[in-house]
């Protein structure tokens, strides 16, 4: 309640006490609106409240699908369907950078699998051929009564094929180690001259058999790595150039040096090997067709063999297929400056026959 109180004059008389007036009015009227008014404003900020909450829910909610699609479609991929990519055209430009890079590893995910397919198969591949040969080998010698001889003669088969498996086994094993980082060359200085002269004596019976000639041209060069691993490339590159050089014509290696790297080249006549073969050609049990199928002269291991050493000891290695001729080239650091390289340049020769015709 709100009251006033005022005091006037009496009208009787001057000595009269003065008049007190009081007027009261009822404020609850005024309260209750207060009241309703601040209950009536908490309700209304909770429902603006509200409907900001779903506003935001809302919005993040539309700005969120492509992720939730993106999502989606990520879950639906399977390790059958690596082929399948996000399409860079239906997502928002902050999110274009991250579905390229998920392209990118869902690529190399497809590659390493196809690999991991292809390599099982080609094992499988390589090994039914030598167990096939055993057990063949094994019923016949059972099949009758034999001297003493023929079991010898057919042990002695035997075991070429468990010499077969047991070196492609090795070699599997060495790959292994090179695709964890597991090889550690034992550095020293390496006679790249010298090495190739004892492998072309090595050979020199083979080269000799199919009528191919060996020579070694360039400067002597001398570089840093494992002279175990770097025989064991020069080599596979060689056997690889003999193999395929047709009878009368020669395989060259060519020593040269630029930009402190050592570059050895080892070409060879014969047919040309298609574009689309030579950025596989260092793949395991990769072969470029039926010409090339090997019978017992490996498991086509040795150019993988070989871009693993060159790799492990920081060089690079290619191949090209030009009219005529296939070559290999290799390049490793050179030996730091302090050590001694012959200057003068030189020509070796290998031959153990005189060709038919002109060289080509």
């Amino acid at each position: 309640m709100r009251a006033a109180v005022v005091q006037v004059p009496s009208a009787v008389g001057p000595d009269a006490e003065p008049l007190t007036i009081v007027v009261a009015t009822s404020i609850d009227f005024h309260l209750h609106y207060l009241e309703r008014f601040h209950t009536n404003l908490w309700m209304l900020t909770a429902i603006v409240c509200l409907a900001a909450i779903f506003a935001t829910w809302l919005a993040v909610l539309q700005r969120h699908a492509p992720i939730r699609r993106i999502s989606r479609e990520i879950r639906k991929i399977r390790t059958d369907q690596l082929h399948v990519r996000l399409d860079l055209q239906t997502v928002p430009a902050e999110l274009t950078e991250l579905v390229a890079a998920f392209n990118d590893m869902i690529g190399r995910l497809e590659a390493l699998f196809q690999r991991l397919s292809d390599f099982s198969g080609d094992i499988a591949h390589e090994l039914r051929t030598p167990i096939t040969n055993l057990k063949t080998q094994t019923e016949v010698a059972l099949s009758q009564p034999r001297d003493l001889e023929q079991y010898r003669e057919i042990l002695y088969s035997n075991l070429e094929e468990y010499d077969r498996m047991a070196k492609m086994v090795s070699d599997m094993l060495f790959l292994a180690q090179a695709d964890n980082q597991l090889l550690k060359p034992e550095f020293a200085t390496v006679d790249l001259n010298a090495e190739i002269q004892d492998l072309f004596d090595y050979f020199s019976a083979w080269a000799e058999e199919r009528e191919v000639g060996l020579d070694l041209t360039g400067k002597p060069v001398r570089i840093q790595g494992d002279r175990l691993m770097i025989r064991r490339t020069l080599s596979n590159l060689l056997s690889n150039a003999i193999r395929y050089t047709p009878s009368g014509h020669r395989v060259t290696v060519n020593l040269t040096t630029a930009d402190h790297q050592a570059s050895v080249q080892v070409r060879n006549p014969g047919p040309i090997i298609p574009e689309e073969h030579l950025s596989r050609i260092f793949d395991r049990f990769y072969r470029l067709d039926a010409s090339r199928q090997r019978s017992g002269e490996g498991a086509g291991l040795g150019l993988a063999i070989a871009k693993s050493i060159i790799e492990a000891h920081g060089g690079r290695i290619g191949a090209q297929s030009t009219t005529g001729a296939t070559i290999f080239e290799l390049s490793l650091p050179l030996v730091p400056c302090g050590d001694s390289q012959s200057p003068g340049g030189f020509v070796h020769q290998f031959n153990h026959f005189e060709p038919d015709r002109p060289e080509t």
